[in-house]
């Protein structure tokens, strides 16, 4: 990298200490990430002059929801993800039911509420972080295993979250926000097609069972993502994969043949989206779990 000298209002400059210091990043990290996300903004929606000419009203920005995901449909083609998720009670504080270090909890939240970006073709772009509790010690190493995650798949990250600083807490608590963007053509939302064949990828696990097993990576579903015989990838949650295939035929009105006999356990809580669906055209089936290192296995199939 080769230094560059910038000249900035002391205003900015104390916004960006601020950041720094709340977040355990230098004053350069904070300006190398600021200045790499407008970047990629710029890249994603336009030039400078489209960006100062861009003027949208709110009655033109169409909306798609999911659970924990929002689609914002912009006026240029463009879409905008926003994934959320919140966890309560996992940590190290004394009230914490599940006991567990920052820095992991930090990464299997982060890689929650990527993935549900990722899966409908997005790139993320930003994620922001708040916590119920200290920055140090316990902010730390949470906000550390969220860029830890980040990482894995170049994400460009704003790490700007609220901590808790007035009130000794108990019990631990964040939430996160993920922003992606992606244009309208390449979103991995409504393409499911009668006849197509539905995949579990991972097994079900929630609780101590994500630490001791493992669950799916962000790698898996950025390339299952990538196919253009993947019509549709859903997250699965505590609902179960019953409850996620049960999601699909209200928000399509369509049915999905569950097979007989299954190996997993369609009703069980999939916690953090431990599983995830993937419907895939039938005459790329095979191809496609050829490329799974996870546990797969044929759920349905799409009438």
């Amino acid at each position: 990298m080769e230094p560059i000298n910038v000249r900035l209002p002391r205003k900015v400059i104390e916004r960006v200490d601020d950041i720094a210091s709340k977040n355990g990043l230098t004053r350069s990290e904070v300006l190398r990430q600021a200045l790499t996300i407008y970047l990629s903004l710029l890249e994603n929606v336009g030039d400078f002059s489209g960006i100062r000419g861009l003027k949208i009203k709110p009655a033109e920005i169409g909306a798609t929801r999911r659970k924990g995901l929002l689609l914002l449909h912009l006026k240029n083609r463009q879409v905008i993800a926003l994934g959320a998720t919140s966890c309560g009670g996992i940590g190290e504080k004394p009230g914490d039911v599940l006991k567990i270090d920052g820095r992991t909890l930090g990464r299997i939240m982060a890689r929650t509420a990527l993935i549900k970006v990722i899966v409908v073709g997005a790139t993320p772009i930003a994620l922001v972080c708040n916590l119920s509790v200290e920055f140090d010690p316990s902010g730390i190493e949470i906000f550390g295993g969220i860029r830890d995650e980040a990482r894995k798949i170049g994400v460009i990250e704003i790490l700007e979250g609220h901590t808790e600083e007035n009130f000794k807490t108990r019990e631990t608590g964040l939430g996160i926000v993920v922003v992606g963007i992606v244009e309208e053509d390449r979103l991995k939302i409504g393409r499911i097609r009668p006849g197509d064949i539905v995949l579990a990828v991972g097994k079900p696990h929630v609780g101590r069972e994500v630490l001791e097993k493992g669950i799916i990576g962000l790698e898996t579903a950025l390339r299952l993502s990538r196919y253009e015989s993947v019509h549709e990838l859903l997250p699965v949650g505590s609902g179960g994969i019953r409850g996620a295939i049960g999601e699909l035929e209200r928000l399509y009105g369509l049915r999905v043949e569950v097979r007989e006999g299954l190996k997993v356990d369609v009703r069980r809580s999939c916690g953090p989206s431990s599983v995830l669906l993937a419907m895939v055209s039938e005459e790329e089936v095979d191809r496609v779990v050829r490329g799974i290192e996870e546990d797969v296995e044929v759920i349905g199939r799409v009438l």
